[in-house]
């Protein structure tokens, strides 16, 4: 009996393991920022920002530090008739700090540490982007890859019926074996182009489960397999659209930071205050000697000393030469405030023409799905006329089988220019901003 249900349970979890993943852009969104190590990477830098944060604002409460000491020192020392002993002796101090003025080298790391926050979330906005632009890459690739082999299964069925049709005539001496090695030789054609998308489409099928964090043995149905094209109509071009994009907003905190460390440079250089209190206390302080015990006479004494002491300072630090080296690294700084500005205005043209070629993309594949779409109809009618009239006699092999060819092609353009015209539109939202 547990055999049997061993046996079962193995069955039930082939059977489970085997079923295929049903998949819709919006799941394969979903399933990729799940599993991408980029955004998970990203997420880490967020919260190692906001620590950073929360770090730089304890540096304006008063900061407690405590010390411990133990000694011991032999040989005892002697001095007017008296011997100290510090063999085992302790002290123990509390120390708190509140630092009054230090140049706002405090208020600059907590603007820095918030502009390192904003980075990142705009950084992991970043990451989110491209990871599903990289899914509605693979995505639509598998659909397309898809469509073409189911393409070339119907067109081998179509040429073996016509491998068929123009064998019974090779038998009944109404065609010549040419016709029939032409078909055949046609047939092969298909064949090996059937196994080159086979492997390709493989190859797919393993990257769509890379992205998406399946295991590379799962077979993928894709749903979302019928193409709406929305036009190109509501896209635009314009710097307006570049301000939306998380990059361009990345690059602005990269010099609101280089400005924060100008101050913070300067801060080095400038007078600090501060403000603290002491608690000590110490122990096992031994002294032993002779003292007149008020008759005249030495007697030996022995103490043992417990005490504590409390102390409050005030301490000024005032720079007041350096060799100059301040000035030359607030310059530095300066010139580093300089390098991301103008770093700023280089990729925002950058962007532009990134988002013009986006949107030239775009609006060109509408073009090409139109002419394609028109293509394959009138392929599709010729070939139609051609099967027809080959049946009836009125066209000879060489016709119908170029009129076949043709559809083959424009049926192969019509897959991918709907298939890129997705890949571009995903591309366009990235680089205008829109994916947020």
């Amino acid at each position: 009996m547990k055999t049997h249900i061993i046996i079962a349970s193995l069955l039930l979890a082939a059977i489970c393991h085997a079923q295929p993943l049903v998949l819709s852009l919006k799941e394969c969104r979903s399933m990729a920022l799940g599993h991408s190590e980029d955004m998970k990477i990203s997420s880490n830098n967020t919260l190692q920002a906001v620590l950073d944060h929360k770090v730089a604002r304890n540096s304006l409460l008063p900061q407690l530090t405590g010390s411990a000491m133990g000694m011991y020192m032999a040989p005892d020392m002697d001095f007017d008739g008296m011997t100290l002993s510090m063999k085992g002796t302790w002290t123990a101090r509390l120390n708190l700090t509140q630092p009054i003025y230090v140049g706002g080298k405090i208020m600059s790391g907590i603007k820095l540490a918030k502009l390192g926050v904003e980075a990142s979330h705009e950084q992991l906005k970043v990451t989110r982007a491209n990871v599903i632009a990289d899914a509605d890459n693979a995505y639509w690739t598998y659909i397309a890859v898809m469509e073409k082999k189911r393409m070339l299964e119907s067109m081998l069925e179509y040429i073996s019926s016509i491998y068929n049709q123009v064998r019974n005539s090779v038998d009944a001496e109404m065609a010549i074996s040419a016709d029939l090695l032409r078909v055949e030789a046609k047939r092969s054609d298909f064949n090996y182009q059937l196994e080159k998308v086979n492997n390709g489409l493989e190859m797919c099928r393993m990257n769509l489960c890379n992205v998406v964090g399946a295991d590379f043995s799962t077979q993928i149905v894709p749903t979302d397999t019928i193409i709406t094209i929305d036009g190109s109509a509501h896209c635009s071009v314009g710097k307006d659209l570049i301000s939306n994009r998380p990059e361009y907003r990345l690059l602005q905190k990269q010099t609101d930071i280089s400005q924060e460390q100008v101050k913070l440079a300067c801060a080095d250089y400038l007078p600090t205050l501060a403000l603290s209190a002491g608690y000590s206390y110490f122990g096992n302080l031994k002294i032993k000697g002779f003292a007149d015990d008020g008759t005249g006479r030495m007697t030996p004494f022995s103490e043992r000393y417990n005490d504590d002491s409390f102390s409050l300072m005030l301490s000024l630090s005032v720079p007041i030469w350096n060799r100059g080296e301040g000035h030359r690294k607030v310059q530095k700084q300066k010139l580093a405030v300089e390098d991301a500005r103008l770093d700023l205005e280089k990729n925002n043209r950058l962007m532009l023409i990134e988002l013009q070629n986006a949107y030239n993309n775009l609006h060109s594949s509408e073009s090409l799905i139109a002419t394609a779409e028109a293509g394959e109809r009138e392929a599709e009618e010729v070939l139609r006329v051609m099967t027809d009239r080959y049946e009836v006699g009125m066209c000879t092999l060489t016709d119908l089988l170029e009129a076949q060819s043709q559809w083959h092609s424009a049926r192969s353009n019509s897959i991918e220019a709907r298939t890129q015209y997705k890949i571009y539109e995903t591309d366009y939202q990235r680089v205008a901003g829109l994916m947020e």
